[in-house]
């Protein structure tokens, strides 16, 4: 069974000798279809080429956890094009998909089976328990992250899974053109790869990163370099900055999430809140992160990520850029 591959710091706690990502990324939701092409140097990064490509007026099946594509030749028929725009050629890349499409699961775990078969059948097993989804109709990853200090079973386990139709579709639409992909990572696990102060952070410290979206948003506490809680909350009804009754809803979840880290971690503190979201809602989200956890927030820019330069004119958005360029930070085991 093809795995949804998981960032680079979960891969080397398990035990796997990492290589290095292919410096070639793409990056795919509801409306475009992205290409980055980056290059590490002693400076930094090198931004050797941008390309994108609009997708047709709902592409998507709607769904919880997102749904297969309408038109998987259509589809094809746009990787295609977009491949004729970039210089050179592409045989290997990664992909970055929306957190809605690809979820993350915490779970506790003994030692798992040495088969792939049955280690299988023991994390559906696991997610079965934790999430309201058909399991039958998802791809299921799992990677070993440190333990919490008061769990009951020695190891504790991040599961990644999305719907194995919608991932099997868009594979099969850049294999028509050559193209592997050899991992699949969510946008906020992929921004969080992408930043720079995270790498100067202490073991013990922890970070918390919001990332929101017209869609919903998602909430990663990091310690030690490891994810240890992973959050993602779509919004009901419109999409919108939160105001009213719906601010109130997201502080209380803030809240309970802070409550669960002071039970499980006592007297670990919450050093950093960073914030990646749209300019005009950047305002509204420091508030809510400050008031719902505790800790004063502060709003991403360029000068987080690591120092990056563009060979052909000028460069897009950082937003745009920065799942990219963490997807392209990370190894592949």
């Amino acid at each position: 069974m093809r795995s949804t591959k998981l960032p680079s710091w979960i891969e080397r706690l398990l035990g796997a000798a990492p290589i290095p990502a292919p410096p070639h990324v793409f990056s795919l939701d509801g409306a475009r279809l992205r290409y980055g092409w980056f290059v590490r140097d002693r400076q930094g990064y090198r931004c050797r080429a941008v390309r994108d490509a609009a997708l047709p007026r709902d592409p998507f099946l709607s769904g919880l956890l997102g749904g297969p594509l309408r038109d998987p030749a259509g589809f094809q028929g746009i990787v295609g094009g977009l491949m004729q725009k970039i210089p050179g050629a592409v045989k290997e890349a990664s992909l970055v998909i929306p957190d809605a499409w690809l979820r993350v699961a915490f779970t506790e775990s003994g030692d798992l089976p040495k088969t792939a078969e049955q280690r299988d059948e023991v994390l559906r097993w696991k997610l079965r328990r934790l999430v309201p989804f058909r399991v039958d109709e998802l791809r299921v990853s799992a990677a070993e992250v440190p333990p919490l200090p008061d769990q009951e079973e020695p190891r504790r386990l991040l599961l990644g899974f999305a719907i194995e139709q919608l991932l099997a579709q868009i594979e099969d639409g850049f294999a028509a053109h050559g193209v592997r992909l050899g991992q699949i990572s969510n946008s906020s696990l992929s921004m969080l790869a992408a930043l720079g102060p995270l790498e100067k952070t202490r073991a013990d410290d922890l970070t918390a990163l919001a990332v929101v979206d017209e869609h919903g948003y998602s909430l990663v506490f990091v310690r030690g370099g490891s994810p240890i809680l992973h959050r993602y909350k779509s919004f009901t009804g419109s999409a919108g900055v939160p105001d009213g009754s719906r601010g109130s809803l997201v502080i209380r979840d803030l809240k309970l999430t802070r409550n669960f880290l002071d039970e499980h971690l006592p007297g670990v503190p919450l050093v950093r809140v960073l914030l990646a979201a749209p300019p005009e809602q950047e305002p509204v989200w420091v508030d809510l992160l400050a008031d719902g956890l505790g800790e004063p927030a502060a709003a991403l820019d360029g000068r987080h990520l690591p120092p990056l330069r563009a060979e052909e004119g000028s460069m897009p958005a950082w937003r745009e850029l920065a799942p990219l360029l963490g997807a392209a930070r990370q190894e592949v085991a």
